[in-house]
């Protein structure tokens, strides 16, 4: 019985189209989910459901940590990457909305001297942040596609 629930729920998942992003960060997070919903299979040729997702990532300087030769250049040296992900999920058959939610996740990252490894470590996080964010939209999708 739970396998034929699993199947129901993975066949709805992966009859889920998902608005086009306007940023690259929100693009990562379609991405993954994606292959996420459909299994690595693409989109949906015939979607059933549309899911609205808009994208939020704040960059939040952490911690400052002065080194042995008592440097006091007031860089950072740790950040977060904190990810807002809302999401709206409508059934195209009718127009009902089905499900809503929001969901937050966080990347940490070191911050070295180099500019260029910094930018390098928070595209990074950035990255990690889209698919822990991606994985937990998937999850809350998947609740609400059960409900139905």
């Amino acid at each position: 019985m739970t396998g034929s629930v699993n199947d129901n729920i993975r066949s709805k998942l992966a009859g889920v189209s998902i608005n086009q992003p306007g940023d690259r960060v929100t693009q990562e997070v379609r991405n993954n989910l994606i292959f996420l919903f459909a299994g690595g299979a693409g989109e949906p040729a015939s979607p059933a459901y549309s899911l609205t997702l808009s994208v939020y990532s704040r960059d939040l300087s952490l911690l400052l940590v002065q080194n042995a030769t008592n440097d006091k250049s007031g860089q950072p040296t740790a950040g977060s990457m904190r990810m807002t992900g809302s999401y709206t999920l409508t059934r195209l058959s009718d127009g009902k909305v089905v499900g809503t939610g929001t969901r937050i996740v966080t990347a940490d990252y070191d911050a070295p001297r180099q500019r260029y490894a910094v930018l390098r470590a928070q595209r990074d996080a950035n990255n990690r942040a889209a698919r822990e964010l991606a994985e937990s939209l998937n999850l809350s999708v998947a609740q609400d596609l059960s409900k139905i």
